[in-house]
């Protein structure tokens, strides 16, 4: 019984690797491509917190802030659309470990702004900031043709995969034979991160963008840089 269910388990496994076993030596390969490209898109995620011992105060503070900052955010002539209330939090803090007499409460709403004009970044910035946000979550830099770079890069991938095979095939003393056996793929990348915080009272901005060769640039302090949409293609080929 135990033979059989031996021979029963591994039945499957040889039949699998036949479709190889005839095709004869096979080299597998993958190609890697990368583009860079100016973003043509920021999406900008802030916060705005206030504290008091009472928490309807703290909540008209919270509403007055965030009527200042859309207000700001207005001026620039954004799309209402592209303006959205991400999350709203209220929290108490206790005094001391015991949690039982309450120490203050604290508001917090997020809005997440979509800029179209990614050259307003930075006096949309400066703006909300003066108007009553005190923290930056998290800034992406993007492109609206994404689709169109990851087929480029994609298209890339599969012609560096084709010569590597031809490479390594030539190496060994053999040649490909025919069309490769099957494709697979992989495209990720087109957006930079600048990093999300949640520490209490403090407002940072780390960069972390693509910034060699050509790029877009913006007045004042913050480089556009450019943003990577890279693509992975694996071939598998027969060769003789």
């Amino acid at each position: 019984m135990k033979t059989e269910c031996a021979l029963m388990f591994l039945l499957p496994l040889v039949l699998q690797a036949q479709p190889y076993l005839n095709q004869g030596n096979v080299v597998s390969v993958t190609g890697d491509a990368e583009i860079k490209v100016i973003p043509n898109q920021v999406v900008l995620s802030l916060g705005v917190e206030t504290r008091d011992r009472n928490l309807a105060v703290a909540r008209v503070q919270n509403d007055s802030a965030v009527r200042n900052v859309l207000d700001s955010i207005a001026r620039f002539q954004i799309d209402s659309t592209d303006v959205q209330t991400d999350f709203i939090r209220v929290d108490i803090r206790y005094q001391g470990s015991a949690e039982t007499v309450v120490d203050h409460y604290v508001v917090e709403k997020s809005i997440a702004i979509t800029l179209k004009d990614v050259f307003k970044f930075e006096p949309l910035l400066s703006a909300v900031l003066e108007a009553g946000a005190n923290h930056i979550y998290n800034v992406e830099f993007m492109t609206t043709d994404l689709r169109k770079y990851r087929d480029q890069a994609r298209a890339l991938a599969a012609k560096a995969a084709i010569e590597k095979a031809n490479d390594l095939a030539t190496a060994a003393g053999l040649k490909v034979v025919g069309k490769p056996m099957n494709v697979s793929s992989y495209s990720y990348g087109g957006g930079s991160w600048y990093g999300r915080l949640h520490t209490m009272g403090a407002m940072n901005v780390s960069q972390n963008v693509y910034q060699a060769g050509e790029r877009g640039s913006a007045e004042g302090t913050i480089a556009l840089g450019k943003i990577s949409v890279t693509a992975s293609v694996s071939m598998n080929f027969r060769i003789e």
